[in-house]
């Protein structure tokens, strides 16, 4: 949507779990949570040490893959904009799903209205506070470490 910079984090994320070339990352049956296999993220869009991940088909990097080179950076970017992991949550309701894959819902990230995507904002102290307050939140430009 319009005011959303393509560089922050829930761009590239709505952008690449709405790409047919990720197999890592993907809806939830409802398309109102996302799906996340690790092993899978971690070969396709996680950088490693000295290149960046082979995209699914193994002819260089994603578009979009993410300059973190853990998992848990990967998370922590989740957590830091408002996703949290659904507890209990083993993918039984997916059809051909194994149960491998980790489930994070946030209200403003759906498949069906991306316009939601302004509305998320990186959590940090001040952003925090402010909510707490109720009062609007600013986004913050990414840092070259989110870039």
């Amino acid at each position: 949507p319009a005011g959303l910079s393509t560089s922050t984090f829930p761009a590239k994320l709505w952008r690449l779990v709405n790409s047919p070339r990720v197999c890592s990352v993907r809806w939830d049956s409802r398309a109102q949570g996302l799906l996340v296999d690790r092993s899978l993220l971690e070969r396709e869009l996680l950088s490693s040490g000295d290149a960046h991940g082979a995209g699914a088909e193994g002819v260089g990097p994603a578009p979009d893959s993410f300059q973190a080179t853990h998992f848990g950076s990967f998370v922590r970017q989740l957590n830091l904009y408002g996703f949290r992991k659904v507890p209990g949550w083993v993918g039984s309701d997916e059809p051909g799903d194994a149960g491998g894959w980790l489930h994070f819902k946030n209200p403003n990230f759906r498949r069906d209205r991306p316009d939601l995507l302004l509305r998320i904002k990186r959590l940090t102290r001040t952003n925090r506070q402010r909510l707490a307050a109720g009062l609007d939140v600013r986004s913050c430009q990414p840092s070259r470490f989110q870039q």
